[in-house]
């Protein structure tokens, strides 16, 4: 089994690795002219998670493999339906507290509790003894290895971890080094043979330590005989399919491979359009495409040679599994399904149906080759593995039966199941989604409002609520997970850079809505609440200093129709006259304005009307009126024409403004 990354398309992987791992159990068990052999499992980044519980799985004994390893309670569910944004993302308001990381924007402190509960297994007599395994993992190496080979230095990053899991007579599991393999990418956790938990742990979390997102991981290993440490990342980085690390690992005796691939479609869809090749483009988009078209290449090239190597005419047989049905994980470059655990449950029932669909399509194939007779044989057999897999989960049943019923027109079985309100709305809301890019993530979310899907995590309630504006919570979290890393670690002028970025983007993570006192950018925490007290703005006239505090209150209207204001207005302000002039006096302007915006968070304008108080006046006397007109952008620069018509006479005034000023002060104050 080959088991490729792909961040929360893990999700998916893990329910069709654990349905297919659950049949070929089954088969094994209670089948007598059925003799399967495992011999090798292998993945990287989120398939490294999912190889290791695929070895655990697959030397499950029968008794356990029967009766306690149920579909929505097992190593593989656990492990990934219990990850969300929340447990990842690093901000205390919203997020999780991880103190100790210095590095990265995301926390694994959940990944690690669940993998450590997961590894607990191993001491439990739950597996068969005599049951051995080979699997392994892809890691990236941060500085290249350089090799002298005959009088040629190569620099390599690209490394395997191959071990063993093997069962003892007390039918507890333990996990070994591989030493079988010695080519020079190779990489032991130990010398004798039996790495620590913790060792293998920490290679598990470099393989899928995606870059930047979470930390790297520095691993203590033997090269060539020799103890070396060094940092490594995620292995999907260069090897997101390690086939040949498969094909080598089980000795080149398998002849069939499977090969878990998320990507791969068994539906056809139809391209709305054909991107235009163009001999000329703009030198930044076509830097962009490189980069993707590298990228893409590097993932892809090894698997390819070894495809064309050990597949083109030889005895060898490898079979792709395939997706019907959208998943949330491809959403948001596959980080989409850590937005809910309804999400990730959805897209776990999603891969145990097509484990079942795969299973069929293999073992009819193999008995027959008359098409109608292939059909009949399918049609018996998933109702079969269906109920082996569904059992003791009405909850499964229920999804599994509406899939099949969108699929093929009808049900495993004929028994109506108590409805999934969750899970019909996910099934209704992203059945006719193909490429699930970012025009239809606006779809997705649209529909699952109109099927009032109830979510448990905060960063989806907010996207539920605020769909055109989805972004921007993940995004405030994340540059104020930057700036706190750039604060730490930075000895340069990357620091002040990192804080002033934060300010000067802080609309397009502010969140419009509702009433807001001072609509401060930065996400002001207990330690900093007394910088919400200061002036909200700080604007200067020909002689007079201004500070202001604003109100607003946010219109929820997705109408076209520029006459429909953004936002209400009120700021009250003080006016000082800097210098004697004119008989100038100090005063009070309140402003109360209807507020549009030109270009979403860049460009606003705002207009309305003015009331004017002389300080050395009494409050019930000589108050004044006038008119106001300002553009505003990106909340940032403000030029605001005022004009006076009272006792005074006409006075007319343009002022330039700094806003957001608590903000300015939060991002360039040190903890």
């Amino acid at each position: 089994m080959i088991i490729s990354g792909g961040i929360s398309l893990g999700a998916y992987e893990a329910g069709y690795n654990w349905g297919l791992l659950k049949y070929l159990n089954h088969l094994k068990h209670h089948e007598k002219k059925v003799d399967i052999q495992m011999h090798s499992i292998t993945g990287a980044s989120a398939g490294a998670i999912n190889a290791l519980l695929s070895s655990l799985s697959w030397c499950r004994s029968q008794e356990m493999a029967d009766r306690e390893n149920l579909i929505d309670d097992n190593l593989f569910y656990h492990m990934w339906t219990e990850i969300d944004f929340e447990d990842l993302f690093i901000d205390k308001e919203f997020g999780t507290d991880d103190p100790s990381n210095q590095t990265s924007l995301f926390s694994r402190t959940k990944i690690e509790k669940l993998a450590t509960e997961a590894f607990l297994a191993l001491d439990k007599p739950y597996y068969e003894p005599g049951c051995k395994i080979a699997f392994g993992f892809a890691v990236t190496r941060v500085e290249p290895k350089i090799s002298k080979i005959q009088n040629i230095k190569i620099s390599n990053k690209l490394f395997h971890i191959p071990l063993y899991l093997s069962v003892d007579d007390s039918k507890k599991a333990k996990i070994e080094d591989n030493f079988d393999l010695s080519r020079d990418n190779i990489i032991h956790l130990s010398s004798g043979g039996n790495p620590s938990k913790e060792q293998v742990l920490k290679a598990l979390y470099a393989s899928s330590a995606f870059p930047i997102a979470f930390e790297q991981v520095e691993l203590e290993y033997l090269h060539h005989g020799k103890f070396e440490k060094a940092l490594f990342l995620d292995g999907g980085v260069f090897d997101n399919v390690p086939l040949d690390f498969a094909i080598r690992l089980s000795k080149y005796r398998a002849k069939n491979y499977i090969f878990m691939d998320p990507k791969h479609m068994r539906k056809e869809h139809q391209k709305k359009s054909l991107r235009v090749l163009k001999q000329t483009q703009s030198p930044i988009n076509s830097a962009i495409d490189l980069i993707g078209d590298i990228y893409s290449a590097s993932e892809s090239s090894i698997l390819y040679n070894t495809l064309a190597q050990e597949f083109g005419n030889t005895q060898k047989e490898i079979q792709i599994s395939s997706r019907y049905f959208p998943i949330t994980g491809k959403f948001l470059e596959h980080f989409g399904a850590f937005l809910d655990k309804g999400f990730r449950q959805y897209d776990y029932y999603v891969g145990v149906y097509d484990a079942i669909i795969d299973s069929t399509k293999y073992l009819c194939s193999e008995r027959t080759d008359n098409e109608l007779k292939n059909q009949r044989c399918q049609k018996v057999a998933r109702k079969s593995i269906y109920k082996l897999l569904s059992k003791e989960s009405d909850r499964a049943k229920y999804i599994l039966n509406l899939l099949s019923f969108e699929e093929f027109g009808y049900r495993f079985e004929e028994k109506d199941y108590l409805k999934q309100y969750d899970l019909f709305a996910i099934f209704e809301s992203i059945k006719d989604l193909n490429f699930q890019n970012m025009e239809e993530f606006y779809t997705f979310i649209n529909k699952l409002n109109k099927y009032n899907y109830k979510a448990t995590n905060s960063y989806l309630k907010h996207t539920l609520s605020h769909p055109d504006n989805w972004y921007r919570r993940p995004l405030s979290s994340i540059v104020q997970r930057i700036v706190t890393l750039e604060k730490e670690n930075s000895n340069n002028l990357t620091k002040p850079f990192a804080s002033i970025a934060a300010y000067t983007t802080g609309t397009f993570y502010k969140t419009k809505s509702g009433y807001t006192y001072n609509p401060i950018s930065a996400p002001i925490n207990n330690k900093k609440l007394w910088i919400q007290y200061f002036p909200y703005e700080l604007s200067y006239a020909k002689n007079i200093l201004s500070i202001g505090y604003e109100n607003y209150y946010y219109i929820d209207n997705n109408s076209l129709s520029f006459l429909i204001p953004k936002a209400i207005e009120v700021k009250p302000s003080l006016s000082y006259v800097i210098q004697n002039q004119n008989n100038q006096e100090h005063f009070l302007r309140a402003d109360i304005n209807l507020n549009y915006e030109l270009k979403k968070d860049m460009i606003t304008l705002g207009l309305g009307a003015s009331i004017y108080q002389d300080l050395d006046s009494p409050i019930d006397k000589n108050i004044g009126f006038g008119n106001n007109v300002y553009l505003d952008f990106l909340n940032i620069l403000r030029i605001t024409y005022t004009k006076r018509n009272d006792y005074r006479g006409k006075n007319n005034y343009i002022y330039i403004g700094i806003n957001d000023i608590p903000s300015f002060l939060y991002w360039m104050l040190d903890e």
